[in-house]
């Protein structure tokens, strides 16, 4: 009993002090972290059919909401002392169905790391061809040849590397490119360089008088202030994907200098008012310049001599580089758990590192080869992994562990049982979302 009264003290401790991040630390890693190459599919969303106003809405309440489910997982952590997703799960079911944490990890991951060389293959070929330069190899001119030059001479290599702590310099180069990212759309969206020009008396931007370095001329013909319809789940599968961050959830909160759930809600509320605010203004500046031709990657869609879009281009590519063995890394430890609980343990095998590094590149290598718009994986993924991570799983462990803790008859299961109406939103964006995405690109 004295050991286990020790136990308790050290842990009560731990908690007062908790980790070494300040709120605004905190703030600023959470946004940093969630935004990425989510926001370059936003604008694309919203061409789908999607009014003005219902647009800005939605990205505002889907922020406010994931926000929401992410502070739960605070507040968890808090009742269980638990410092992982994982431990959160077990507690609120049991320990046999954890490797369903570890597979939606998995699954998320695999499609994260297909995104992220599909976009490398687009940025690259496009800053390739928009030079025109002779010595470059005719292969490095189409987007297959650059995926697989990439994939076999940069990303093997880089993931090969097993001390992942040598590349989080990465945190502020993803950063920077996302922040100029937003800065230089906004900029073309105002300067009037991609005005299409009217008889009113609005001059011709200097790049639409240049269509040739264009995919698509602007074209506003669905654009509107207030509709809505079935086609706007493609614009939430979107949001889903940009918002998904709470399997990470207890990574922030062990983190965070001294654990309360009360702080912990205002780091997660913050941050999602930045994200909002970041995706608003990306989608908002990128839809008034080019209308319903957005690509899914917005950035294909300024002109090959804007000198402003290729620095983007350059940042973005940078960025995805060096932040690609992160993702895959995750990938490859979801692969090990679910491999090891079903007994496979020789995958988690230090010495097959390099197989199991080559096999999983290959595979999304592969794929992003043949998917070639990332607007239809990246809604896939918002759809279906964003509804599950972001909607389903916070809140139905948040209620179990509550139950579990109070009482299934306490004031305060009662309380945290109203969180469970983000499970039934969830299973129907994720369902619709999938039909929506499916009918906007495969079937369109």
């Amino acid at each position: 009993q004295q050991h286990q009264q020790q136990q308790q003290q050290q842990q009560h401790q731990q908690q007062a002090d908790g980790g070494k991040a300040t709120i605004l630390t905190s703030i600023f890693n959470l946004a940093n972290n969630v935004a990425g190459a989510g926001l370059l599919t936003l604008a694309a969303g919203k061409a789908t059919g999607t009014g003005w106003v219902p647009a800005v809405i939605t990205c505002v309440a889907l922020a406010f909401g994931s926000g929401h489910t992410f502070g739960l997982i605070g507040r968890a952590c808090e009742m269980t002392d638990e410092t992982t997703f994982k431990g959160l799960w077990s507690r609120a079911f049991d320990e046999g169905t954890a490797w369903l944490v570890d597979s939606m990890i998995f699954c998320q991951t695999f499609l994260a790391s297909i995104i992220y060389i599909g976009l490398l293959g687009d940025i690259f070929s496009a800053l390739v061809v928009a030079h025109n330069n002779p010595s470059v190899p005719s292969i490095l001119h189409r987007r297959t040849g650059v995926i697989l030059s990439v994939a076999s001479c940069i990303l093997l290599p880089l993931n090969m590397i097993r001390d992942l702590s040598t590349l989080g310099f990465t945190s502020i180069l993803g950063l920077v490119a996302v922040l100029y990212t937003v800065f230089f759309i906004t900029v073309r969206a105002l300067d009037g360089t991609y005005a299409l020009g009217t008889v009113g008396g609005q001059a011709m931007g200097k790049f639409i008088a240049q269509p040739e370095s264009l995919l698509a001329l602007p074209s506003f013909k669905k654009s509107t202030w207030f509709h809505m319809d079935l086609n706007s789940l493609v614009l939430v599968s979107n949001l889903g994907l940009a918002f998904i961050a709470h399997y990470n959830g207890p990574s922030y909160w062990k983190a965070l200098k001294e654990w309360t759930s009360e702080r912990f809600q205002k780091v997660s509320l913050r941050a999602y008012a930045v994200l909002a605010l970041l995706y608003t203004v990306t989608m908002v500046a990128g839809y008034s310049t080019f209308g319903d031709v957005c690509q899914g990657n917005i950035l294909l869609n300024y002109s090959s001599r804007d000198v402003l879009s290729t620095l983007g281009r350059f940042a973005t590519f940078f960025s995805i580089i060096f932040g690609f063995p992160l993702v895959s890394n995750g990938n490859r430890e979801g692969l090990k758990n679910v491999a090891a609980y079903f007994g496979h343990d020789a995958v988690a095998d230090p010495k097959h590192h390099g197989k199991l590094v080559t096999v999983m590149l290959t595979l999304t290598t592969t794929a992003a080869i043949f998917l070639k718009d990332i607007k239809l994986i990246a809604g896939l993924s918002g759809a279906v992994m964003g509804s599950a991570l972001v909607y389903i799983c916070p809140t139905l462990v948040y209620a179990r562990i509550v139950g579990k803790t109070k009482g299934w008859d306490s004031p305060e299961y009662g309380v945290a049982r109203r969180n469970l109406l983000f499970i039934p939103f969830g299973v129907f964006t994720a369902s619709m979302g999938v039909a929506m995405t499916l009918k906007n690109t495969i079937l369109a």
